[in-house]
């Protein structure tokens, strides 16, 4: 009697428990001493760890929680779509729907199982969170799906297989169903709880399974994974507005919520955080581009504020947990099966962009010296296990990435080969922001950024212009910039080591042709060096490379404050026959030639080349680069054959090093071919141009200034050869490109729209010219170009030739004489420049009827040319068949017939 009654007794506590009935009617002891209030009966029951509730915990519901679920699934019909076969399906599959905390699995989960339960098949839902609640859980389906008492009481005090009865009586159910293990986060915990067998498929029902852990190593072979990744942009945007309550809604409020739906990374627990702060009345914030500025100036306060008034129900006794340790459960987890390294690592990748980061940049001896005392000592094996562990719960992707440039297909195919794919891993961007939030209350704070400057740092001298590598370096980007802007204010001590990581780094944009980017990691270096004391080495570098870029991307005043700070910090560290010092006083004047003052340039290169002789040699990078800006200069003041004789000089030691650098040969040949291009030897410099662009194109995108400034010289010689349409249509594709790759308002862009309304004119289309003319004009003066005094007029010189061709004759003579006063005073009097307004002044004369005076002009212009240029010159040439037509003209000239 006594067994009987402890038989039923047990049952009717499972029957109980399966109802999900009120727990008031059985008052469970930690002894084991069970009182069925009904009958009044004092029932000894036998005490197993594994069939008692813990005390105070309440009996295990098998009802879906659909209270959780969303009113709408918004970005998830493709999913739904994969899901629908669920239940239906022949095979028999288990369905492990994994990914990240917070992206929306339960939610899922909770839709399919809705759907199911409206086609009249039964759900059982189990929160799979801990081995107890699945057990009590599987007990109970037992017993409804029909198993007999006597087994389930077998199973109940372990005499029988928990997992082994509910699984057979499900297969023998009359009807379909789905079962739901949702949270299962630690698969091997249940395993070991349950038995290998816990988790099965049946062809009488439906088994889907969600779990942060993805790995195929810990779910059967036959199982179907799928990751659920974030919302789409689109997606995200719209449970933004729906969840805020907002109806009529403004493209631009649309606009500001995709972009606040990207800056939460598409992450359906922290979109639905802010959209129900949003539509709070008493909320600090109302408006969507406002919570993404709160964002950026606070993230971790604006998260926990949100999560914290946003009136949700859960487990966690503190909802400002809700996001910012969304992840970190993940991480506790992770500790408890023995990868404490997984923590730091993900601390450290929050210090890189939230972009693909080539694996080989995570050094374990940089992390062992410099983050050793946070998870232990790394090695190789030590890094993978803890990727790995970080991939299968999906906090980071890890695998194969390359470049994606949406400029043109041209990128592709110069950056990359057989070689263009690198292991990468990949943080998503809210989780990578909150561990940077985290890290920042960190004691290991100091000792990650450390790392992450030296990993990167790493790499600094390894070869930068071989083109097989360059979609390596392009991943690079990201995260030399993201370093240099995230750096911590007290990490200055880091500061040297970012500097000398983005000297080098900039000379693969330099050849890469990324100029913007050099300039913007440089500047942001340069303004928090300017901090440091004056003999601080980290300042004089993070200056001297900041005016280099500055000076290559035309912000001439900027390039000469800063370089004449950089001289005066090298004269502070460095005596004055240093690399350092000759180095910045080489930049200054190169910047000083570039704003058109030749003659402080030319006194600044001879002063350099003067301290090098007899310290360095011929083939030193820095005499190359001197007796290179030398020639320049001598090109540039129209002394074309001195310049000459230093071109081919500094060819010539290029041409005596091994393995000589093609970029920089390309440089110096390039500058050969303009000065011989100068001298009138066209086909001898259109074949020096073939040779530098074969160069080129070896290590360069086609899109590189290098490039187009050889494109533009050969367009410039069709143009002087009477191949008018054709330089026409090069100069405007080449124009098009650098206001792309460099700006509208960079000098080399408003030389190319130059040349395009020089031809114009040429073309007589007045109109066309004289507005592009006055908006080039506008851009110097707008972005101080205006100091280049020869491009200055150069453009007034064009525009005069409008003047002329609409036959104001009077007029245009009168601009003649004034533009070539201040050629003589600027350029000098036979300067090729001066020489050609001089020219054009000349031909101003006999237009107004002084053929006298024309002819006397133009002779002077033709001995002139013949000093500067030569005989041969096609300048000179020019100018004798001017004056042949003016001696042989008697009353109306032959221009006006």
């Amino acid at each position: 009697m006594n067994v009987q009654r402890h038989r039923y007794g047990d049952v009717l506590r499972i029957r109980q428990q399966a109802a999900a009935s009120d727990n008031s009617r059985i008052n469970q002891l930690g002894n084991g001493t069970q009182w069925n209030v009904e009958g009044g009966l004092q029932v000894h029951n036998h005490y197993h760890t594994n069939t008692d509730r813990p005390i105070g915990r309440a009996a295990v519901s098998l009802a879906p929680p659909f209270r959780l679920l969303p009113r709408h699934l918004y970005g998830r019909e493709a999913d739904l779509e994969r899901l629908t076969d669920v239940v239906e399906s022949p095979e028999g599959t288990v369905t492990v729907l994994h990914g990240m905390g917070g992206v929306g699995k339960t939610a899922l989960a909770l839709s399919v199982a809705r759907d199911t339960r409206k086609r009249r098949s039964r759900v059982f839902w189990i929160t799979a969170s801990d081995g107890y609640s699945v057990r009590e859980a599987m007990l109970q389906i037992a017993l409804r799906a029909g198993g007999a008492e006597s087994r389930v009481q077998e199973a109940a005090v372990g005499n029988e297989s928990v997992a082994d009865l509910m699984w057979e009586t499900l297969d023998e159910a009359p009807e379909p169903w789905l079962i739901v293990f949702d949270s299962a986060d630690d698969p091997k915990a249940l395993e070991e709880e349950l038995g290998t067998e816990w988790l099965r498929s049946s062809y009488a029902g439906g088994v889907l399974v969600t779990s942060r852990v993805g790995s195929p190593d810990v779910w059967s072979d036959h199982s179907r994974m799928i990751r659920l990744a974030p919302l789409s942009e689109s997606g995200g945007r719209d449970m933004l507005i729906d969840t805020a309550g907002l109806r009529d809604v403004s493209n631009e409020e649309r606009e500001h919520a995709a972009q606040l739906a990207n800056r939460l990374g598409g992450v359906p627990l922290a979109l639905w955080l802010a959209g129900r702060y949003l539509s709070l009345p008493a909320s600090a914030i109302s408006r969507f581009d406002d919570y993404s500025a709160a964002l950026d100036r606070d993230f971790p306060d604006v998260i926990d504020r949100a999560a914290a008034t946003s009136g949700a129900r859960g487990p966690e006794d503190d909802l400002r947990r809700l996001v910012m340790q969304t992840w970190e459960l993940s991480l506790d987890f992770l500790e408890k099966q023995g990868i404490p390294h997984a923590r730091t690592l993900m601390r450290l990748l929050s210090c890189f962009a939230a972009r693909p980061l080539p694996v080989i940049l995570l050094s374990p001896k940089v992390l062992s010296r410099t983050c050793g005392a946070y998870g232990g000592p790394w090695d190789d094996v030590m890094l993978e296990r803890a990727l790995n562990a970080l991939s299968d719960l999906g906090l980071v992707d890890v695998g194969l990435e390359g470049v994606d440039d949406a400029r043109s297909d041209d990128f592709y195919r110069w950056s990359h080969s057989s070689n263009s794919e690198h292991l990468c891993v990949v943080v998503h961007p809210l989780v990578a922001e909150v561990n940077a939030a985290q890290l920042e209350r960190s004691d290991s704070r100091t000792a990650l950024w450390d790392a992450a400057a030296r990993c990167l740092g790493l790499l600094r001298g390894v070869w930068l212009e071989d083109p097989r590598h360059g979609s390596f370096w392009q991943l690079l980007v990201p995260h030399v910039l993201s370093l240099v802007e995230r750096l911590p204010e007290d990490c200055d001590d880091l500061l040297e080591t970012v500097a000398l990581t983005n000297a080098w780094f900039c000379e693969y944009l330099r050849v890469s042709g990324q100029y913007a980017v050099a300039l913007g990691i440089t500047e942001t270096t340069y303004a928090r060096a300017r901090r440091l004391d004056d003999r601080a080495p980290t300042r004089f570098l993070a200056g001297y490379t900041f005016a280099d870029w500055a000076w290559r991307t035309s912000r001439l005043e900027e390039a000469e404050e800063v370089s004449r700070e950089a001289c005066r910090l090298a004269a502070l560290l460095h005596e004055p026959r240093s690399f350092r010092a000759l180095a910045a006083d080489s930049l200054l004047a190169a910047v000083h030639v570039e704003r058109g003052d030749f003659g402080t340039g030319e006194k600044l290169v001879r002063d350099i080349i003067a301290r090098l002789d007899g310290r360095w040699p011929l083939d030193h990078p820095l005499s190359i680069q001197a007796h290179h800006h030398l020639a320049t200069v001598l090109r540039e003041r129209g002394l074309l054959e001195a310049a000459e004789e230093e071109a081919r000089l500094v060819v010539s030691q290029c041409e005596r090093i091994p393995d000589f650098p093609p970029y920089t040969e390309a440089v110096v040949r390039h500058e050969l071919g303009v000065i011989v291009w100068h001298r009138g030897r066209l086909d001898e410099a259109l074949n020096i141009f073939d040779g530098v662009m074969r160069l080129q194109r070896e290590i360069m995108p086609p899109w590189h200034p290098s490039v187009l400034v050889t494109r533009f010289d050969v367009a410039s010689i069709n143009r002087i050869r009477g191949n008018l349409f054709k330089a026409l249509l090069e100069f405007k594709e080449i124009s098009l490109i650098e206001m792309d790759s460099l700006g509208e308002s960079h000098y080399a862009t408003l030389q190319s729209k130059h040349n395009v309304a020089q031809i114009l004119v040429q073309l007589e289309h007045l109109d066309e010219a004289e507005l592009l003319l006055t908006e080039i004009m506008a851009a110097r003066e707008e972005s101080g170009l205006d100091t280049r005094h020869e491009d200055v007029l150069a453009t007034r010189h064009e525009l005069v030739h409008i003047t002329s061709q609409r036959g104001q004759y009077v007029a245009a003579l009168h601009d003649w004489k004034q533009i070539l006063g201040e050629e003589r005073e600027h350029l000098g009097p036979e300067h090729p420049s001066t020489l050609r307004t001089h020219f054009n002044w000349a031909i101003g004369w006999a237009q107004t009827g002084q053929v006298a005076i024309a002819r006397s002009e133009m002779r002077r212009v033709l001995l002139a040319r013949r000093r500067t240029f030569g005989d041969s010159h096609h300048e000179t040439e020019e100018a004798r068949k001017a004056l042949e037509q003016l001696s042989k003209c008697h009353g109306m000239p032959w221009w006006r017939r």
